[in-house]
């Protein structure tokens, strides 16, 4: 009479449990379906790049430079973005495109963000754009795919997170904040789009990062770039001749991550627009424009997006008080024979 009740306890048990060993295998189905359909969407648009140097001594031609990589259309006309390092310094490029071997102008290419702009010449076409993710969710833990061509063969998928959006890496400060994730690139996968779950554009695959991650460009970032080759047929980089560091304070333990540093700065170049504005050595910045500044990333960031001529509105802490310091940005100057960006480890075939 007893068992009875323990059998259809069991029994309820197993049939409640029966759900949840096959939810996993139903979740991870449901991805797989999801990465296949960004890759039937998103393949027509990512191309394969060569570039192709030819290196003489004295009057003698010597074994030609090519490498290989990957790139992806941006606007209809042609216009495809990929990895500087695809393109280095050379002479010819072209692209496969289904089936199709079309040669292609070198537009400009950006060293410092290692990005370069080519277009695909075919007359009367019209290209399959990769759509641009206009505020992309880079929030740690998003889940994205990288797309190229691991050592010259077909197009695959990577998939992987974000790991974080990096400003330094070690002592190196970029530009501009790059696009961290785990995705374990090949040689000839550089260059190819970063994609969102939608299979929209968040950033362009630059270089590698230890064993298992890379760094991509955000797509914010990619477009300024883009639009000042289009425009003026090469990068156009601001300068306010600041030097700016952050600074960990000590706080209490109930204060947010953020509060926890203090945006400094640490040199005033002479003769910039940094320097006529009025700044001054020490001053913490705390809001640019109507922002506050929490991190490194918020003064760079928005500086990389300028051009010569804009403006931007500072408010700085100097003796503990609050001061308003309106810049106008200039043009960078060429930097010295001795500079050299920050180095990333290519992901090309050569």
């Amino acid at each position: 009479m007893k068992s009875a009740p323990i059998s259809s306890l069991l029994a309820a048990i197993l049939l409640a449990a029966s759900p949840l060993r096959a939810e996993p295998t139903n979740l991870l189905q449901s991805v797989e379906a999801e990465i296949k359909t960004v890759l039937a969407k998103a393949g027509p648009s990512v191309v394969k790049v060569h570039a192709h140097r030819q290196i003489q001594i004295g009057d003698l031609p010597y074994a030609p430079a090519h490498r290989v990589g990957t790139g992806f259309f941006a606007s209809a006309d042609g216009v495809v973005l990929t990895a500087g390092t695809v393109i280095g310094d050379a002479d010819t490029c072209w692209i496969e495109w289904q089936d199709e071997k079309l040669p292609a102008r070198i537009l400009g290419r950006c060293p410092r963000v290692n990005l370069a702009v080519i277009q695909a010449q075919k007359r009367d076409a019209s290209f399959p754009a990769l759509p641009l993710c206009g505020t992309p969710d880079l929030s740690v833990g998003s889940l994205v795919v990288a797309l190229g061509f691991p050592y010259d063969l077909p197009l695959g998928p990577v998939v992987g997170f974000i790991q974080g959006v990096d400003i330094r890496r070690g002592d190196q400060i970029f530009p501009t904040s790059h696009i961290r994730a785990n995705c374990k690139l090949n040689p000839g996968q550089g260059g190819g789009p970063l994609l969102n779950a939608r299979g929209e554009v968040v950033g362009i695959v630059v270089a590698a990062h230890l064993n298992d991650q890379c760094y991509a460009l955000p797509i914010c970032a990619a477009k300024k770039v883009l639009a000042d080759i289009r425009q003026t047929g090469q990068p156009q980089h601001p300068w306010v001749g600041l030097e700016v560091t952050e600074r960990e304070r000590v706080v209490e333990a109930t204060a947010t991550p953020f509060s926890r540093w203090q945006i400094y700065v640490r040199e005033v170049m002479s003769n910039t627009p940094a320097a006529r504005a009025g700044f001054q050595n020490q001053d913490q910045i705390i809001r640019l424009g109507t922002n506050q500044v929490q991190r490194l990333a918020d003064v760079l960031d928005q500086i990389f997006l300028r051009r010569a001529g804009d403006r931007l509105e500072f408010t700085v802490l100097r003796n503990g008080v609050e001061h308003p310091v309106s810049l106008t940005v200039a043009a960078r100057p060429p930097p010295p024979a001795s500079g050299v960006a920050p180095r990333l480890v290519p992901v090309v075939s050569d």
